[in-house]
């Protein structure tokens, strides 16, 4: 049988040129749900799913750190265990000294998440803080809510990560961890470290990357079968200033007694894929592998002013969107709490088409409702044209939106007067990519 190779848009891989195919018009997708989950069902009856657990990778502050993944199987996901340890010295020799750890600590020690198939083609490139919130999206369980008094109302602040999916703790006994209910992921607000004394913050947190629309609905899957492929992963951590005074560093907030000292951070990753059938038919996996689901992150996005419609946001064309994920900073570079901050949120599609527009309060009651957890940590807009209440997360195409026939589309929100600016916003789009890839 003649070897399977495999092309995402126009690119020609080691080994010389192969037929690609032209994803610059919209392409048919399936009929419905049905046929897909018939079709991935039949796929995986002679399949199997496993796993490889890949070298371990050491990340430095302010760099970028490749591996590549292993040339096996069709590729389901990435998993990453990321666990580190930052020293941090008290110079004082009269005074214990405290410094603060953002709400998004551990997450924001990915500031991105790259991963790039045969060289050129990006299928993903994301912060850690903005993948917890299409895990919390897509997976129940990721995010819980905080214990709050009678009467409150719904902040994000109230979200929280379990202690399985990320921790903070003292490394040694001259570090003190302070607490609140809420403004943490991890509950961790500050590091207290004592007079002359260096202070140590271990930290450890789980992401998982979704190459496919769903875990049980295999669209989107990456043909890694043969050597001809080739994929690469780069993992960014960023720079650590505590003696900033805002939260544009992870930690920060020291009047220059505390420095940073000796930071060692790791990444484990494990390469999640379904092996290919024996015998090889490439008809039960052709078109499971032809669609590519990405999530692409544009950053650094202007926040201007504030008022009705402030926020806005001009989509690109060519694909299908199924979801948005807007993290929203202020003029000193804090998250802003969404569900008081923000309302009347609208897609604007063709000019006067308006898309999905309800008040944040209603957003997030059904988010809260479909996803069974705390929907978007802080900071986070979600607009998601995947939630149906009798199918959430799931493959019905009534929502989606096809951005190859899109006139001008553009994301509105309303923001509140009280948020300082000028400030900036990311913007995470989950779309798919039809006839992205070809095996020939």
């Amino acid at each position: 049988m003649a070897e399977q190779k495999a092309v995402r848009g126009n690119m020609v891989p080691p080994g010389g040129p192969t037929t690609t195919t032209d994803a610059g018009q919209g392409q048919a997708l399936l009929p419905d749900t049905f046929t897909l989950v018939k079709m991935s069902e039949m796929f995986m009856e002679r399949s199997e799913s496993n796993c490889i657990q890949l070298n371990t990778v050491s990340l430095g502050l302010g760099q970028s750190t490749g591996f590549v993944i292993n040339n096996v199987g069709l590729g389901e996901s990435l998993e990453l265990w990321i666990e580190g340890s930052i020293q941090l010295p008290n110079s004082d020799t009269s005074n214990s000294k405290t410094v603060n750890l953002t709400p998004d600590f551990p997450f924001n020690m990915v500031s991105n998440l790259l991963v790039q198939f045969n060289g050129q083609t990006v299928i993903d490139s994301l912060s850690g803080y903005e993948l917890l919130g299409i895990m919390a999206k897509r997976y129940k369980g990721t995010l819980i809510g905080a214990k709050r008094s009678f009467g409150s109302v719904f902040s994000q602040n109230d979200a929280r990560v379990p202690s399985a999916v990320a921790y903070v703790r003292a490394g040694n006994t001259d570090t003190t961890l302070n607490s609140s209910e809420g403004n943490s992921l991890t509950g961790v607000t500050s590091v207290t470290v004592a007079a002359n004394k260096t202070g140590q913050v271990n930290f450890g947190f789980y992401l998982r990357l979704p190459f496919t629309l769903r875990d049980d609905l295999l669209l989107g899957l990456i043909p890694m079968q043969n050597n001809s492929i080739y994929c690469n992963v780069s993992i960014t951590t960023p720079s650590i200033n505590v003696g900033a005074s805002g939260p544009t560093s992870p930690i920060y907030g020291s009047d220059g007694k505390i420095s940073l000292g000796t930071c060692s951070i790791q990444a484990k990753p494990t390469y999640n894929f379904w092996a290919i059938p024996v015998p090889n038919d490439p008809k039960l996996y052709a078109y499971l592998v032809s669609h590519s689901y990405m999530l692409l992150s544009q950053t650094n996005n202007p926040l201007s002013k504030t008022g009705a419609e402030a926020l806005q946001y001009n989509l690109p064309n060519n694909y299908y969107l199924l979801g948005l994920i807007l993290t929203i900073r202020d003029n000193n570079g804090a998250l802003i709490d969404v569900a008081s901050k923000v309302d009347n949120p609208y897609l604007s599609y063709n000019g006067t088409i308006r898309v999905d527009r309800r008040p944040i309060a209603t957003r997030f009651a059904r988010q809260t409702i479909y996803y069974e957890a705390v929907p978007s940590p802080l900071g986070q807009l979600l607009w998601d044209a995947t939630d149906v209440s009798y199918l959430p997360n799931g493959t019905n195409t009534s929502k989606w939106l096809n951005m190859y026939l899109a006139n001008n589309p553009q994301f509105v929100a309303d923001i509140d007067s009280s948020v300082s600016v000028p400030g900036s916003f990311a913007v995470l789009r989950e779309q798919l990519v039809p006839a992205n890839v070809q095996i020939i």
